[in-house]
């Protein structure tokens, strides 16, 4: 194959379909991270790699693969798309275990706080009125709303975002020229004008078992909280809110009848740990206690000042929280430490950890290295 840049590399590395996003990186390791030598390894190299069996390196070797990448690239263009990788992915993407190789976005991803809302595809009255409610406070307190345009609690808390001239982010199951479900095609469209439509897969993929729990990683992923809203005990949802807890995202849950099977997984949620959530302000002041300390939520535009505060100044140290000051610490003398290691010599646990480096890393007090350790910027 002719010489490829790094970014034909990933969208095409992304693109195979025997590779998933553990393995593309499991792969990358093996190149010090250059996706433009994953196409130049011999099948010998390949299969020597963990994980890579024939097939996986056959699809890699394929001699048809530049037919494929140029039609892609072409479809992207005519669409006005874009492929997102490495910076250009949101910061949070990057702290967890199978961080996506690439993203096709259709608009602009805007800035965070991130707040993911999900929940059954059959809500209630209550469940309608309780994500209006929730989705329409969080957006007013200038949170960006993510959801994953399914039916029910996610297009819910998409129109009421919507509805107030909030920001949103629809996460699909599919790739970004399959709008499922259907009937959510003008929704799409609407996302696009003040938010923007993600997905990881490749332009025909359709949504499948395998494909949804992989945009539920990506939904709780981006997100600082993920509230789960009207949930039967075997429902999506909470796959959603396990992939949160895994990824040291704080998880709420709005509670509701015990007699009621719909919501017997919220109730589970809160009965295992989870937040009970009853409005925008029970989130808000969970966020700015935990996640964002200092962060004023009053209103848009003071949370949009005080962020715009916080990256144009990030090493005044008034405007650190104590355990941002505590990371800062460690790392001070140049030392370039991992995320267990940050565990150990702070005390804090890994949920705060990971918030803080991740607010660091925003702020631009810190980077992280290839080898997923953090050094002083």
């Amino acid at each position: 194959m002719n010489t490829l840049s790094q970014e034909d590399a990933l969208l095409l590395l992304n693109g195979l379909s025997k590779i998933g996003p553990i393995s593309a990186r499991r792969i990358l390791e093996t190149t010090n991270d250059d996706p433009c030598k994953v196409f130049s390894l011999s099948r010998t190299q390949l299969l020597r790699i963990q994980g890579v069996g024939p097939k996986m390196a056959d699809s890699i070797l394929d001699s048809s693969n530049h037919v494929w990448l140029e039609k892609e690239k072409s479809e992207i263009k005519k669409r006005g798309w874009s492929f997102l990788y490495g910076e250009k992915i949101p910061t949070l993407l990057h702290h967890i275990y199978d961080t996506p190789i690439g993203l096709y976005s259709h608009g602009e991803i805007p800035a965070g706080p991130y707040v993911s809302i999900v929940g059954t595809r059959q809500p209630s009255l209550y469940g309608q009125r309780i994500c209006q409610e929730i989705a329409k406070g969080l957006a007013e307190y200038g949170c960006c709303v993510v959801s994953g345009l399914a039916r029910g609690i996610d297009s819910i808390a998409h129109k009421a975002t919507l509805e107030c001239n909030g920001k949103t982010i629809a996460f699909l199951g599919s790739g970004l020229d399959i709008v499922y479900p259907p009937e959510n095609t003008s929704l799409f469209c609407d996302i696009v004008r003040s938010g923007a439509v993600v997905s990881e897969f490749p332009l025909g993929r359709k949504a499948d078992r395998r494909t949804f729990p992989m945009r539920n990683r990506l939904v709780s992923g981006i997100s600082s909280a993920v509230i789960v809203i009207e949930s039967a005990l075997s429902g999506g949802s909470l796959i959603t809110a396990q992939f949160a807890a895994d990824q040291g995202r704080i998880v709420f849950a709005v509670p509701g009848r015990v007699d009621q099977p719909a919501s017997a997984g919220c109730n589970e949620l809160i009965r295992n740990g989870a937040i009970l959530v009853r409005n925008a302000n029970d989130v808000v002041e969970e966020i700015q206690t935990n996640i964002l300390p200092g962060m004023t939520f009053s209103n848009r535009k003071q949370a949009s000042n005080r962020q715009e505060e916080i990256f144009s100044n990030p090493s005044d140290t008034t405007i650190l929280s104590a355990d941002e000051k505590t990371i800062l610490n460690l790392l001070k003398d140049g030392s370039i430490l991992g995320v267990d290691e940050l565990i150990e010599s702070s005390e804090l646990d890994f949920a705060k950890v990971s918030s803080t480096l991740s607010m660091l890393e925003i702020c631009g007090d810190i980077a992280k290295r290839t080898d997923g350790r953090f050094e002083i910027k």
